[in-house]
């Protein structure tokens, strides 16, 4: 405990008077804008999460580095609530399902269904409470595995590879959730989508946008345990009509590939993601065209930067080649 004030009141001292006070300075004129935007909510309190980690010092610097990508993104995602309606483009209600409908349609006694109506006449409770389980453990999965990988491999390392390397690249892993949730943000409003769930309560006619987050097929996860706790998640959802691409697959599969670059939690990942495929379709969230979309926009976000520098240097060859001999 010695050491560690030693250490706050040596870094203390050496800040400058900005770097000393623009953390509380920014929270102040976020929490300022929410209140003229009458959006105090009880989760307010997670942008101050990352104030607090900074002025606990230089020992928890390397936590507040590691949860920040994940604390920045649940701002963006809220900030949705204010802008969404005014920039999103046409809300396509009947392409997905019709996609799903002629790729992967079931026969059954009423005719061909996609797989999310064929599930919804097949429900058992106990895929109601694993896929539920799923559904409400996905981001805490994603976020203690690449803890893993940072804090653990990092100095442990694996057979395939060196703590040194695994030290390097294992800051990347959060960073990839930060940026594969942008890409999939900005596609909610160039390509608009409602969910299954949508189409089976409203229909394909105009999209509306004043109805509030369904809980689907959750509902039957609240059922089993007694507990509402998918009715006040989903409550706070900021986007009805955000289905595509299917974040809830893309972190599994952002975990599975880190997973097996590391050499590590190959099987544990790869599980738990077939697992979230299988719950975004049997809860009725998700058309199985979301998660090939949120899977290409994993595999994308991860290889660009796993192997960012490879990619630039072929660029960069192909650019002087094109424009010596064009």
């Amino acid at each position: 405990m010695r050491g560690w004030t030693q250490d706050w009141s040596y870094w203390w001292k050496n800040l400058s008077g900005w770097k000393r006070w623009y953390p509380l300075f920014l929270l102040g004129l976020y929490y300022g804008a929410l209140g003229l935007l009458g959006g105090f909510k009880p989760d307010v309190w997670v942008a101050a999460v990352p104030v607090v980690l900074y002025y606990g010092g230089p020992r928890v610097r390397r936590f507040l580095c590691f949860i920040f990508p994940l604390i920045l993104t649940a701002v963006i995602y809220d900030s949705q609530r204010y802008y969404a309606d005014f920039i999103r483009g046409p809300i396509h209600v009947s392409e997905p399902y019709r996609f799903d409908k002629y790729f992967f349609g079931v026969r059954a006694d009423q005719g061909i269904l996609t797989p999310n109506e064929w599930f919804q006449l097949h429900t058992h409770p106990v895929l109601d409470f694993f896929t539920g389980l799923a559904y409400l453990i996905f981001v805490p999965v994603f976020v203690g595995c690449a803890a893993y990988f940072q804090f653990w491999l990092g100095r442990k390392g694996t057979q395939k590879q060196s703590a040194e390397y695994i030290k390097k690249v294992a800051p990347q892993v959060m960073w990839a959730f930060f940026w594969v949730n942008m890409i999939g943000y900005s596609t909610y409003y160039w390509y608009a989508a409602s969910p299954p769930w949508y189409a089976a309560l409203y229909g394909f006619g105009s999209a509306r946008t004043d109805i509030p987050a369904n809980l689907a097929g959750c509902v039957r996860f609240d059922q089993l345990i007694g507990f509402a706790v998918f009715e006040q998640w989903y409550g706070r959802s900021a986007d009805v009509h955000g289905a595509i691409p299917s974040l809830h697959i893309a972190y599994p599969l952002q975990a599975v590939l880190y997973a097996f670059h590391f050499g590590a939690l190959r099987i544990l990942t790869l599980l738990f993601f077939l697992l979230m495929c299988f719950s975004a379709v049997y809860l009725n969230h998700h058309y199985v065209l979301d998660i090939l979309w949120g899977s290409a926009y994993a595999v994308a976000v991860v290889g660009v930067i796993l192997y960012r520098e490879s990619i630039w240097a072929l660029f960069k060859k192909w650019s002087f080649e094109h424009t010596i001999f064009s």
